[in-house]
Parts: C-alpha cells; structure tokens; sequence
C-alpha cells in the first residue's frame, strides 16, 4: 500500500466513525455525550481530511508548497477539487475553536455545523480522493 493509499485508507475509517457519531447525536442533539464524540471525531477527521488531501495533490503530481491546511485547502480549490473554499476555512476555524474553547453555547454550534455541513463535506472529499486515486 502506497503512502496515499495508506493515508486515504485512515481517512476512510475516521470518515465512517464521523458519520456514526453524528448518527447517534442526530437522534439526540442535547446528549452532551453524543455532542462531544461528534466534535472528537471531527477533529481527527479533520486532521487525517486536509494531510490525505495534501498528499493525494503530491501523489497526482503537483508539486507546491503546502504546509497548513489553509493552503492545501485554496489550491485544491483553485485546482476544481473542493467546490466551497469557505466552506473548508469555516471548518478549520471550528477546528481550531475546538482546541481551545469548551464552552456549551460554542459546542453546540460546532456541533451543529458539524452534523448539518461538515461531516458531508468530508464523506465528499474522501469519495474524491478514492475514486480519483492512480
């Protein structure tokens, strides 16, 4: 298995845990516990998201310099590869809030956007990488 493959593969596994967390909180979006599974796992999503989308951009040739997510996330924009740039900034701004901030009124908004956008977002991105992989 290729690096790509490898880290897709991560990817893969942490998308389907996503989207079983934000099954079990769909169902019971005041659970603080389902709550706070979601945005765990959202934020190992995330991390594991944007490093397979950097490395699927080297293992597709590109060659730039891509060492934050903000980066990785404007080039494969203007490369056609995510439709919604603000969309992605968004989530990593609510990534980085969730680092640093466990407030209940900021943990259920993330957790909305979460549940309603991201966790779609993400499922998308790994459907890409896999069916676009050489």
């Amino acid at each position: 298995m290729t690096k790509t493959q490898n880290k897709n593969a991560n990817f893969a596994q942490a998308v389907k845990r996503l989207n079983e967390a934000n099954i079990a909180y769909r169902r019971d979006p005041k659970n603080d516990l389902y709550q706070d599974a979601l945005i765990k796992r959202f934020e190992f999503t995330f991390e594991l998201g944007w490093k397979s989308l950097r490395e699927f951009l080297f293992s597709q040739g590109y060659q730039p310099e891509l060492p934050s997510p903000k980066g990785v996330f404007a080039f494969a924009y203007r490369e056609g590869i995510l439709q919604d740039e603000a969309l992605w900034l968004d989530m990593l701004g609510s990534r980085n809030l969730t680092s640093h901030d466990y407030g209940r009124e900021l943990s259920e908004e993330i957790a909305e956007k979460i549940s309603s956008r991201f966790a779609k977002a993400l499922s998308e991105l790994n459907k890409y990488i896999s069916d676009h992989l050489k």
